[in-house]
């Protein structure tokens, strides 16, 4: 039992370390807002569409920042969204 747990523990570090080697592309994707558009919901579906698999919350904070929004989101406003995808 001890090898299997030694095994996998190996495994997963193995896994860890390749993983972290990756190439990461980092872009910009614009989006506008448009009537009843959440960021919740814009920025979730940018990222689910271009593969990003961060912690939405994460990117949101970014996209406020960049994106320079303050309050609620209006009809019309351009909102960047900052994307990042493992190759």
């Amino acid at each position: 039992m001890k090898k299997i747990l030694i095994a996998m523990l190996a495994a997963c570090c193995v896994w860890a370390a390749w993983d972290a080697t990756r190439p990461v592309d980092n872009y910009v994707v614009k989006a506008v807002a448009g009537e009843g558009d959440t960021l919740w919901h814009l920025v979730g579906s940018v990222m689910e569409h271009e593969g990003d698999s961060r912690d939405i919350r994460e990117v949101i904070f970014y996209t406020k920042k960049i994106s320079n929004l303050k309050g609620d989101l209006q009809v019309g406003d351009i909102v960047l969204i900052p994307i990042e995808v493992r190759r």
